[in-house]
């Protein structure tokens, strides 16, 4: 367990310029998609779903956002990214207009932490590719370290395990 911290501790410090990149890249985008709708009104029925369907789909946004940054030298995975934010930013917007700000606090902020974490760190993991094309390019290499990748994936899998158990409880 002591060895698994570590290397939670070593594959953050790994990522760490490329998750507050992300970071800044999604908050900016959620301003945008508030920005863009902002007069828009979004009725909500909630309903539950079932972890597994929110597993899948949230698992498959990951793999779509690595798949596509691995395909695309890590510029593709940005812009699902971008998507997703901006949707989200029309939907916080769009649920505060109609209905203030309790349901969001009791439908989207228990489980965004998790989800939109997972999503930061798959995009991360999908601008790794962006080394080989710099190493065809410089003399100093840049070395990809496939174990942070792994800690990296299995930790984004349990943030999406988190977020889909929280979501459907709601």
């Amino acid at each position: 367990m002591r060895k698994f911290v570590f290397n939670l501790n070593s594959t953050a410090e790994y990522f760490k310029k490329k998750l507050l990149l992300n970071t800044l890249v999604s908050i900016v985008s959620i301003v945008v998609g508030m920005i863009f709708f902002y007069k828009e009104k979004i009725v909500i029925n909630p309903t539950s779903q079932a972890f597994s369907s929110l597993l899948v789909n949230n698992t498959i946004v990951c793999l779509l956002i690595i798949v596509m940054g691995v395909l695309s030298f890590g510029f593709l995975g940005n812009f699902v990214l971008i998507a997703n934010s901006v949707v989200l930013g029309r939907i916080i917007i769009g649920v505060f207009n109609l209905y203030g700000i309790v349901p969001l606090l009791h439908y989207i902020a228990p489980h965004f932490i998790f989800e939109i974490s997972a999503l930061l760190i798959a995009t991360a993991i999908s601008q790794e590719t962006n080394k080989f094309f710099y190493n065809f390019r410089h003399q100093d290499i840049k070395i990809i370290r496939i174990k942070y990748n792994l800690v990296a994936s299995i930790t984004m899998f349990v943030l999406l395990v988190i977020a889909a158990l929280i979501e459907s409880n709601l």
